[in-house]
């Protein structure tokens, strides 16, 4: 690393469509390590979005040393944003040259590499698993014009490196997400006459994370734990179908779809709950699939255990056995024994729990997140001087 380089901070430009107050895994992922990079000076690029201002400004109340540029982008439709993000973002550079680019999307890498060319500075990719499967040509394009590439699992730098299919590319390098970690994350024992409590925190906009298979387990499970509930946080297009079986099973009564709820809610229920379910799958017809889903450490924050599927991303969230259990995600039968397992087995469900906070406590803390990307930033920064003496 040169003098200059190790005696200042870095200066990394983040260019995201993803960025809170939008909810959703890759947002908090981007929010929180730009706020975490222990010596660097990071600059977002992002579309504008409702309350995006109230959002930068409370950030600013709270310490964080992230400068959020927001560009005005037209219309709702994410494509038509997205398109106009690529096309725009460049104009609203000026006045601060990086040292490094974070593209933190595929499908904006189109200014990433802008970016990355404009200040002749490399370009690292930040890749988490649909957007891969989504797009793999403008993915393999984005990653031959990267120094080097984060993946948030083997899973995902898996399908990354596929794109190119045998051909030459960077360093790809694994960074798993990281979690906020609560000061008091023990539920404890449940109180008598609680009921147990499931819960599953996701959008319901695709079948993948596994709704409809624990809609259908539940009735095997009511059967065994008459006092069941199971909580679901989130909102998407599948609600309508999901509440329509949960009526025609007779199951309603013991399903509460709570919809889009708060951090403090979703909190709230963490606590409660007896268990975490997200029985993810790699279903056909469908580009989706969990790369990791920060979820399962959300759930192991909080000391709760979580029923995963047996596949990709999830298969590195959740050790079976360990932090929790593993099914596979197809199998209704599967579903059904493991929330038995756990609801019949509170001493069982309770060390798992513990066991995935300290799990959690020890690898998945933003501040170790945020160091493991700088050093690789650092190194991209390192690299690319070299070539050039």
């Amino acid at each position: 690393m040169t003098v200059g380089l190790r005696s200042r901070a870095l200066r990394v430009l983040l260019v995201t469509p993803d960025y809170p107050p939008a909810h959703g895994g890759i947002q908090s992922l981007l929010h929180q390590i730009a706020a975490a990079m222990p010596h660097a000076s990071v600059r977002v690029l992002t579309p504008d979005a409702p309350g995006g201002a109230a959002f930068d400004a409370a950030a600013r109340v709270h310490g964080e040393h992230v400068h959020v540029e927001r560009v005005p982008v037209p219309g709702r439709a994410s494509f038509t944003r997205v398109l106009a993000f690529n096309l725009r973002g460049l104009l609203h550079l000026r006045g601060w040259t990086p040292d490094v680019v974070l593209g933190g999307h595929v499908s904006t890498s189109p200014l990433a590499v802008a970016a990355a060319r404009a200040y002749r500075v490399p370009l690292v990719l930040y890749a988490y698993g649909k957007e891969v499967q989504g797009r793999p040509r403008l993915a393999a394009w984005a990653l031959r014009r990267s120094a080097a590439a984060v993946a948030v699992s083997e899973y995902t730098r898996d399908q990354l490196l596929a794109t190119v299919r045998g051909g030459a590319h960077p360093p790809v390098h694994v960074v798993h997400p990281g979690v906020a970690i609560p000061a008091d994350p023990s539920p404890g024992e449940r109180a008598s006459g609680a009921p147990f409590t499931l819960i599953t925190l996701g959008r319901l906009r695709d079948w993948y994370k596994g709704h409809d298979i624990v809609l259908e387990a539940l009735p095997g499970v009511l059967a065994r734990i008459p006092d069941t509930r199971w909580v679901v946080l989130g909102e998407g297009r599948r609600r309508e179908a999901l509440e329509a079986r949960a009526a025609e099973l007779g199951i309603q009564h013991a399903v509460r779809f709570l919809g889009s709820v708060t951090d403090a809610e979703k909190e709230a229920w963490l606590q409660q709950a007896d268990a975490f379910v997200m029985p993810a799958r790699y279903p056909r017809g469908e580009v989706a699939g969990e790369g990791f889903a920060i979820v399962y450490l959300e759930a192991a924050a909080w000391g709760v255990p979580s029923i995963a599927g047996n596949v990709g991303g999830p298969r590195e969230a959740v050790v079976d056995g360990v932090t929790g259990l593993l099914v596979d995600p197809e199998s209704v039968e599967q579903v059904v024994d493991a929330i038995i397992e756990l609801g019949t087995k509170p001493g069982v469900a309770r060390e798992l729990g513990r066991q995935a906070r300290a799990r959690a406590e020890a690898a998945f803390t933003w501040p170790r997140v945020a160091a493991q990307l700088e050093a690789i930033l650092r190194t991209a920064c390192d690299d690319a001087l070299n070539r050039r003496v």
